[in-house]
């Protein structure tokens, strides 16, 4: 009974062994040998020097290659995604303005052949909406953001606003989500910002609006108490408007930063004291307003509010 071979060494081995123990010579093998008599002849080259090993498939990739990237180059790449872990467009970027010039696929392939990317990703469906380009302070939007730990034993929270134009943020930390502290937050953006509000966008929470406290309890439900923040918003004459119940996604500029926040900033640092949260929350705004962002083709938010 006959043994199939369970290896390519082993088939290749079958093949030259008549030959080594010359019972056939290696063009009459050839004729009867699916492959070719310069293939013969190579094997039985390869197993005088190298033995039963020598008959094992070898990559024909090329040892070297003359566009190959330099392995500093790939150092940095490597160095820059563990560091930063900001993707290969942003990458891009950073080299250029240190005068290295590299496609952006190609750090694709780098980074996924050192294993920094994520092995399981779920595809998403891409939809093509129609974005309308807002010029600054045309439509800012407004949210709150609970500190992870506690601070002794004190839950603190993130008061955001971003223009939705430039990306521009301006963060401030407090000790609650009063309304006080959103007309506070709200009064603070006003005398900081270098460019008019004309309209602001928020929630449905208690800090913003009455929508779904007030109104219902109000005494004439045609007039219903407004909240301090709309007051403030009519005064400021910006409308407020108001995203749909269970809708986050209408949010989506300042939702979003609140991620890079939490991946950032808050997985990244402890905080041993309010003051000290208030005084690392205001460097890492700095830094936002001066990090590059693939929605603004590689500007930065104060580079896009001098653009306007």
């Amino acid at each position: 009974m006959k043994i199939m071979p369970k290896s390519t060494k082993e088939e290749k081995f079958r093949w030259i062994k008549p030959i080594l123990d010359k019972e056939i010579s290696i063009k009459d093998m050839a004729k009867v040998c699916p492959f070719s008599e310069r293939s013969l002849k190579y094997w039985l080259a390869a197993f005088k020097e190298y033995g039963i090993e020598g008959l094992e498939n070898k990559s024909r990739r090329p040892k070297t290659n003359p566009r190959e990237t330099p392995i500093r180059i790939k150092e940095r790449i490597v160095e820059l995604r563990k560091e930063k872990n900001e993707c290969a467009l942003k990458i891009q970027w950073d080299l250029e303005d240190k005068g290295i010039g590299i496609h952006f696929q190609t750090i694709q392939k780098i980074i996924r052949r050192e294993g920094l990317t994520r092995k399981y990703r779920t595809r998403k469906i891409k939809y093509n909406y129609v974005r309308i380009p807002l010029k600054r302070g045309e439509l800012i939007e407004i949210d709150v953001k609970w500190v992870p730990d506690r601070i002794k034993g004190q839950r603190c929270y993130q008061f955001t606003a971003i223009d939705c134009g430039s990306r521009w943020r301006y963060l401030q930390a407090y000790n609650d989500a009063s309304n006080l502290s959103a007309i506070r937050f709200l009064k603070e953006l006003i005398a900081i910002a270098d460019f008019e509000i004309k309209a602001i966008k928020t929630d449905n929470g208690s800090c913003f609006t009455n929508r779904y406290t007030g109104y219902s309890k109000s005494s004439d439900p045609l007039n219903p108490r407004l909240h301090p923040f709309d007051i403030l918003c009519q005064e400021l004459d910006a409308p407020h408007y108001l995203i749909d119940p269970g809708k986050p996604q209408q949010n989506s500029f300042v939702e979003r930063s609140h991620r890079t926040d939490q991946q950032k900033f808050y997985d990244q640092l402890i905080f041993k004291s309010f003051e000290e949260l208030k005084y690392k929350l205001r460097l890492w705004n700095m830094y936002y307003n001066d990090t590059k962002h693939c929605g603004l083709n590689g500007l930065t938010p104060n580079q896009a509010l001098g653009l306007f």
